[in-house]
């Protein structure tokens, strides 16, 4: 009993600190944003932030990008992905070319399966892999879109 209302009491701690800290970033951003010179009402305009980001985190070209670039941000699987460019290749030969040992691919290579990045098979006494053809044709839609839509740039960068 004594065990229930202590776990009871620290979750509800841990709610009422999150709550706390969620309130005084709040005010902090909302006192930094009061002080900025193209910003009327900086409240307001802290609410339109918030709603930006949810709706920028909750696109379905934001999130598919999102996973591919987590997948993909690996040395490993971008070589991966490089060897399959141009022909299906079987483990062994992911193995000689990256240099590491089955097992250790074998992660590299379910992460990337489970992106639908590539596509492995039994052939012989080997697994084969290819690389998806729509995922890839989705990824470069998207991130073309993604990089159409980009509206404020440097046109140079300055260097001293």
């Amino acid at each position: 009993m004594i065990q229930s209302l202590l776990t009871s009491h620290s979750n509800n701690l841990v709610i009422l600190l999150t709550q706390i800290d969620k309130k005084q970033f709040k005010t902090r951003i909302v006192q930094i944003l009061g002080k900025c010179a193209d910003i009327q009402n900086a409240e307001e305009y802290y609410q339109d932030l918030e709603m930006l980001s949810t709706d920028l985190r909750t696109e379905k070209p934001f999130l598919f990008l999102k996973d591919i670039f987590e997948v993909l941000g690996n040395t490993d699987r971008l070589l991966i992905i490089n060897a399959l460019q141009v022909k299906d290749r079987c483990s062994c030969e992911l193995e000689a070319l990256l240099k590491k040992s089955q097992p250790a691919i074998s992660r590299d290579l379910r992460k990337l399966e489970e992106a639908k990045l590539i596509q492995g098979w039994k052939k012989g006494k080997f697994i084969h892999y290819s690389l998806v053809k729509p995922t890839f044709t989705k990824m470069r839609e998207y991130f073309k879109q993604w990089l159409g839509s980009f509206e404020n740039w440097f046109e140079s960068i300055h260097q001293s």
